[in-house]
């Protein structure tokens, strides 16, 4: 799930860097400003970014931006990502791109690849310190995942309990998941992997 989406994001990433890179590499005159220049094209399947080019300078229009930020819109709710999630990270992205000043030159995948960790950052806030946390409570502390079918629930329990053993905690991983055909079998395989105890029952019990 993860891995599809950190693809996805990149495309995305990538077709704002290609539209905004290719209007700001080419000026056409614009009524009314003699020193500005612009160009439209359409040079990915994100759509196109219309780029006003000013003193070697460039800006980001609003309404060729919608288009791209629409396209992102959708791949973040296809997986699942929740709406207010969504709406946060759009907003964040069209804030921090439209109409803001860009030195022609600098780099436009620093440019895309800031404004999407920006955004990201700014929904998550400053995280959430497992290992802390966990040395801060009474042990054994107690970690539920939980979630519908087909959301990386089990690969991300593998992946929290690799991390918290690389931090020196003993983990033990409870099946839970006992209805799921293949539930026990995918688990068990993540632990004898990680050199991980696991304790599980029969399926369906």
């Amino acid at each position: 799930m993860f891995e599809g989406l950190r693809a996805k994001l990149q495309k995305v990433q990538t077709g704002f860097a290609q539209s905004i890179q290719s209007g700001s590499s080419e000026e056409t005159p614009l009524p009314g400003k003699a020193n500005q220049t612009g160009e439209e094209k359409s040079p990915s399947l994100l759509g196109k970014v219309k780029v006003l080019i000013t003193d070697r300078e460039f800006l980001i229009d609003e309404k060729d931006i919608n288009e791209p930020l629409f396209e992102l819109e959708m791949i973040l709710l296809e997986n699942d990502v929740a709406l207010p999630v969504t709406d946060a990270i759009i907003s964040h992205i069209r804030t921090e791109l439209i109409g803001k000043r860009r030195k022609i030159g600098e780099p436009v995948d620093t440019i895309v690849e800031t404004a999407l960790k920006n955004a990201i950052l700014d929904v998550l806030g400053n995280g959430f310190d497992l290992v802390s946390y966990i040395r801060g409570h009474e042990r054994p502390v107690k970690i539920l995942f939980t979630g519908v079918n087909g959301t990386g629930k089990t690969t991300t329990v593998a992946k929290v309990a690799s991390y918290l053993k690389k931090n020196g905690f003993s983990v033990v991983i409870g099946a839970g998941d006992t209805f799921r055909a293949g539930a026990l079998e995918q688990i068990d395989v993540h632990a004898r992997r990680l050199g991980i105890k696991i304790i599980q029952h029969q399926a369906g019990g």
